[in-house]
């Protein structure tokens, strides 16, 4: 049996490449305008400052030292206080990396200090801990919120659950002081279990006003400050 061979009109086929032609004209500008909307996003998430809500005298983060995650973190304490030191990934989670444990005492004088802090490797070195495995290196163990029967006074309180920041998150340190006690126990109850938004002055908003619900009593003073920072290689 015999094929007949395919005609192509070609009206149909020039209506065709038209439309072609066209869709591609409206799809340019409209990527271009998503890459835009994307590049001002990146390019508007904010820095460093003080959190508007807080007290009008704030403690300042003046440096923090190269390392990716970073590992040590200077402060300017304008009045003697409490500390908590904070790394803040907006849609993602708040970890509280000063005081490390609550043996370390986080009531500091007037002045500058030097804070040593280390960001948990889950958040931030995925892909690493993955290799060690196949490597057959031994991993950490770590503690969760769920084993605090038998708890020593001291040991550290780690969240379960976690997955590490993507490399694209803005992340942040944030500072928070107050005259009043900064209870370790209480900062990791309540960071460990708040909605972190997606929005970074949103986010950071929220852990802060998480860590002053933990001040047992008014006025409940408290001042912060926050600086962004790298805690993952792109």
């Amino acid at each position: 049996m015999a094929h007949r061979p395919i005609v192509f009109d070609a009206e149909l086929i020039m209506i065709l490449y038209a439309s072609i032609v066209r869709w591609c004209v409206r799809l340019v500008p409209a990527c271009s305008a998503v890459l835009l909307v994307v590049a001002l996003a990146c390019a508007s998430a904010p820095q460093a400052g003080p959190l508007a809500d807080g007290e009008a005298q704030h403690p300042v983060i003046t440096a923090v030292d190269s390392s990716v995650p970073p590992r040590s973190a200077w402060i300017q304490m304008d009045q003697p206080g409490y500390a908590a030191l904070f790394l803040v990934a907006p849609g993602h989670s708040a970890t509280l990396l000063y005081p490390p444990d609550s043996l370390t005492s986080n009531k500091l004088t007037a002045g500058t200090h030097v804070l040593n802090v280390a960001v948990p490797e889950l958040l931030v070195q995925r892909d690493t801990l993955r290799n060690a495995d196949r490597a057959g290196y031994p991993r950490q163990r770590r503690d969760t919120l769920g084993r605090s029967a038998g708890r020593q006074p001291g040991d550290t309180l780690q969240p379960r659950g976690r997955t590490a920041i993507s490399p694209t998150t803005a992340t942040y340190l944030l500072l928070v002081t107050s005259p009043q006690p900064l209870v370790y126990s209480r900062l990791v109850e309540k960071t460990a279990g708040v909605s972190i938004p997606l929005l970074e002055n949103e986010a950071l908003n929220a852990v802060a006003m998480a860590v002053k619900s933990t001040i047992a009593s008014e006025p409940r003073d408290w001042a912060a400050y926050y600086k962004r920072v790298a805690v993952r290689r792109k």
